[in-house]
């Protein structure tokens, strides 16, 4: 069995990687209105829409945690991009699946590991 930690997505029809390290997470949280991730999704979950730099800023520690080497300059254009092609809640509830992958909100799903 292998961890499953990253989310695949479509901007400008490239697959982009979404993955949360523990680094990222940390970043993410401390530029969040709330400071905190867990009251940022309780909301969610109670219907009440994040900000829009909250969604930014989710997204794009998502980004450079699944795509190493890429810069914030290259994340803001692809932000940009991503809007053209999806609503702005997609952006969000892909981030908050990445979270969830990466074992930070609770148990990670395992699944089979890919025969060579």
């Amino acid at each position: 069995m292998v961890f499953d930690k990253t989310v695949d997505f479509q901007i400008d029809g490239k697959t982009y990687k979404l993955c949360y390290p523990l680094r990222y997470v940390w970043e993410a949280e401390r530029q969040l209105s709330s400071k905190n991730f867990l009251l940022l999704i309780g909301n969610a979950a109670n219907d009440v829409p994040p900000g829009m730099g909250d969604i930014y800023t989710i997204f794009k520690y998502a980004l450079l945690g699944g795509n190493p080497g890429m810069t914030e300059d290259q994340v803001d254009e692809l932000y940009l991009k991503a809007l053209e092609d999806h609503p702005m809640i997609e952006l969000f509830r892909a981030a908050l699946q990445a979270l969830e992958k990466s074992g930070v909100l609770g148990q990670r799903k395992k699944e089979q590991a890919a025969e060579a």
